[in-house]
């Protein structure tokens, strides 16, 4: 089988995959495989773009995202994670519109857990092409290594602890109560008699 020039992102029940593409190469051949006709060009305003085409009068249709990886090279670790983000939120809500959800009625949890579904799969897809291109020898290393590899291993525990629950509570539970009695007129009293 013929090894794809772009990455696919499994949406999970929806069956449409976006296209992770890094190059306007890649963008050219999502755009083809997408059996969309119309002209399309890639990173027409910046280092990265989502994009949610449908060709009028077809079921065609391409959600992707690109990524200009030698503008990225530009940018530290958190900067690169935030453009990610960014765009899979673009990403999460072209989902939505291509298989006829109101925006307004899709919940808060929903979101946030598919945009998180999402964000794992294209930070992946990033972080290997990024290998790839620093391996080549033509990305630069500007970025200092001990930052990359704090980001890196805070990504990789969250996805070691990602088992599909919420994660932690965002509602702080009270704390117990103190182990000890309480008086009528509310002082403490020790359990132990003050006596012996």
């Amino acid at each position: 089988m013929k090894k794809l020039p772009y990455y696919l992102v499994d949406t999970g029940f929806f069956e449409h995959k976006i296209k992770i593409c890094f190059s306007d190469f890649a963008f050219q051949e999502a755009i083809k495989a997408s059996k969309i006709t119309t002209r399309h060009t890639a990173l027409d305003l910046g280092v990265a773009e989502s994009h949610h085409i449908q060709q009028e009068g077809t079921q065609n249709v391409l959600v992707a995202i690109v990524f200009d990886l030698v503008a990225m090279s530009k940018f530290d670790s958190l900067e690169k994670m935030g453009i990610i983000v960014h765009e899979c939120v673009h990403t999460v809500t072209h989902m939505f519109q291509h298989v006829g959800e109101d925006d307004t009625k899709i919940g808060d949890e929903t979101r946030a857990y598919f945009t998180e579904y999402i964000f794992k799969q294209v930070f992946a897809a990033f972080a290997t092409e990024e290998d790839k291109h620093e391996r080549s020898g033509k990305g630069s290393r500007k970025v200092s290594d001990e930052t990359n590899k704090a980001v890196i291993g805070a990504l990789i525990q969250m996805a070691e602890h990602g088992n599909g629950s919420a994660g932690s509570d965002s509602d702080p539970k009270p704390k117990n109560p103190p182990r000890r009695t309480k008086n009528t007129n509310r002082r403490t009293k020790p359990k132990a008699d003050p006596s012996i």
